[in-house]
């Protein structure tokens, strides 16, 4: 691929962001290709220099979280994580998929004391904000959640610490009930 090519992919992920494309397409330079399950399509992930700075990955819309709700955010982005990586050991992306119920019981483990509706309000919320910068793949229809692509661009070197997390962090409840 040329590197005018390359620039157009990188500009085309700059506006539209993570890019989910047939498999039969050619991987741009400084892109992760990361295929899906089945096979026909993957994601072409922008991975910046280790090295950038945070007004580097504003500018290229690869902000670590969504800022709206931020601490809600990485409370439902943990719960999910917890929930579908289920081989620590392994790398985290793909993952298993998870039900949102799954996902919103163990946020309503880490806050508890909040009612049905408010978690249920801010769990939405925070799931679509996920969704839309593609750190969480969820099908509204089958009420499943998976780990999305940006999940595969966390360095190795964080990986230790979110496995800690992942341990402490406490499963979905398999009899609990959750109003949707």
């Amino acid at each position: 691929m040329s590197s005018p090519e390359a620039a157009l992919w990188w500009a085309r992920s700059r506006a539209e962001g993570t890019l989910r494309v047939p498999s039969a397409t050619r991987t741009p330079a400084g892109m992760l290709r990361l295929v899906e399950r089945g096979g026909e399509h993957c994601w072409l992930v922008p991975r910046p220099p280790d090295d950038v700075t945070p007004a580097v990955l504003r500018e290229l819309r690869m902000q670590v979280l969504p800022v709206e709700f931020p601490n809600e955010t990485s409370r439902v982005l943990a719960a999910a994580l917890r929930c579908c990586w289920t081989d620590i050991q392994a790398s985290p992306w793909p993952g298993q998929p998870a039900t949102m119920r799954e996902v919103l019981d163990v946020v309503d483990q880490l806050t508890p004391g909040r009612g049905k509706e408010v978690l249920h309000r801010f769990g939405t919320g925070a799931l679509r904000r996920l969704n839309a910068s593609r750190w969480l793949d969820i099908d509204d229809d089958a009420q499943r959640v998976c780990l999305g692509p940006r999940v595969a661009t966390w360095p190795d070197q964080d990986l230790p610490a979110l496995r800690e997390l992942c341990r402490e962090l406490p499963p979905p409840r398999p009899d609990r009930e959750l109003d949707q």
